[in-house]
């Protein structure tokens, strides 16, 4: 059968280029490229074989997103959660009828990663200071299994980095919170001084975005140089 994949932009999600690779064309991202219309949906059409067909969207030639209509998701041999579509003997698509639920209880983001609970969103970082920039979301009432993306994007609007991670309840632990933590190094490479930004997506679908930013200023020589600049008598600054 025909099966028309389909992915909607916004206006938080910068989408320069798009294609969806599977089983049905060998995972090759150059075989069904995506187009945009009017309406701001990428679209292929890809002809489907019955059977179940395994399938993830990449998006500006590396981010590897799923799609959040696909109703139905499933771990590849390599253990990463994919997009899933079946098609029956009929040339019919299976949908499953379970609706599965996801929420964000608590997010802050940190300096380092720690397990209590704390009260804080920092929103300043010092390399000279700080060993890394940490989210921490906390995630209640989870039925099924998602795919928890995070795009972390320099100063420039570039993208820095992408990670995912898989999100469900342990059999026993349904009324328990899920914790998980997504972060950069701030002292193995060079990085842009300035305003930075994350990106959340939960199986393919944005959520949220939040800034922050990252500096080298030395706040110990800062104090020291308004200090003297009092004692000779100059206008106080900071």
């Amino acid at each position: 059968m025909k099966h028309i994949f389909t992915y909607k932009q916004t206006e938080y999600f910068d989408i320069k280029n798009m294609s969806v690779i599977g089983d049905f064309n060998n995972w090759d991202e150059t075989v069904n490229i995506m187009k945009k219309n009017e309406e701001g949906i990428w679209w292929n059409e890809v002809e489907l074989s019955s059977g179940e067909h395994l399938y993830k969207f990449i998006i500006n030639e590396n981010i590897r997103m799923n799609d959040p209509i696909a109703n139905l998701y499933a771990l590849n041999k390599e253990g990463e959660l994919m997009s899933l579509i079946i098609i029956n003997e009929n040339d019919e698509r299976l949908y499953n009828n379970e609706q599965y639920t996801v929420h964000i209880e608590k997010y802050n983001m940190l300096n380092q990663i720690l397990e209590e609970d704390l009260q804080i969103n920092k929103k300043y970082f010092n390399i000279n200071i700080d060993e890394k920039v940490v989210t921490k979301f906390e995630f209640t009432n989870i039925t099924g299994v998602h795919a928890i993306t995070v795009l972390w994007y320099k100063p420039d609007n570039t993208l820095h980095s992408f990670s995912e991670n898989i999100l469900f309840t342990p059999d026993g632990e349904e009324d328990k919170p899920i914790t998980m933590w997504f972060w950069i190094e701030l002292n193995t490479e060079f990085l842009l001084m300035g305003m930075w930004s994350i990106k959340l997506f939960v199986d393919g679908e944005f959520i949220l975005e939040d800034g922050f930013n990252i500096g080298n200023s030395s706040t110990y020589t800062s104090t020291k140089q308004k200090h003297n600049t009092q004692n000779n008598g100059f206008e106080e600054w900071c």
